[in-house]
């Protein structure tokens, strides 16, 4: 006759922990999700900090090229005018009402007015002398870190950056 008493595998390492590997695969997905919308925010930023520098150090470099020409045919002297360098910063930023064709709006959001310093520079080297600097903080949207508790919307970071003007 057969033996009617209930079988029990559990002597084998693998039987008893079947229904583990059910437990963990979905868990596994979970974290890998999670890691990487975690890779696609940070990558967003970054891209995004990289795209604002980018775009400050140009604003910066052409502010820096702005000769004040009436200066220029008085006295021979070449020199930065200080109106138009704010003016053409403030353009290349897209703070303008309405900006000329061809000047695209930035794709960042600035918190507050940039800073635009222009001044001379003595200490620098011969023909290196009026140096344009930007600072500004700038707030990038997140995607889904916004659903992390404590990490809110946005994430702003400083951004400064120097055009000089070359003699």
């Amino acid at each position: 006759m057969t033996d009617l008493k209930p079988r029990s595998d559990c002597g084998r390492a693998t039987s008893c922990e079947r229904s583990s590997a059910l437990m963990l695969a979905p868990a596994l997905l979970m974290v890998l999700l999670a890691l990487g919308a975690i890779a696609v925010d940070l990558s967003l930023m970054h891209a995004a900090k990289r795209s604002a520098y980018r775009s400050l150090s140009a604003a910066a470099d052409d502010a820096a090229s702005m000769v004040d020409s009436r200066h220029l045919l008085l006295t021979g002297e070449v020199r930065l005018d200080e109106v138009a360098a704010r003016d053409v910063a403030r353009m290349h930023m897209g703070l303008v009402e309405n900006p000329p064709e061809g000047i695209a709006e930035p794709t960042f959001d600035f918190v507050g007015e940039p800073d635009i310093t222009v001044r001379e520079d003595r200490n620098a080297p011969t023909g290196l002398t009026n140096v344009v600097e930007i600072s500004a903080t700038v707030e990038v949207e997140h995607i889904f870190l916004s659903a992390v508790p404590g990490m809110g919307d946005r994430t702003e970071f400083e951004i400064s950056t120097k055009g000089r003007m070359v003699n």
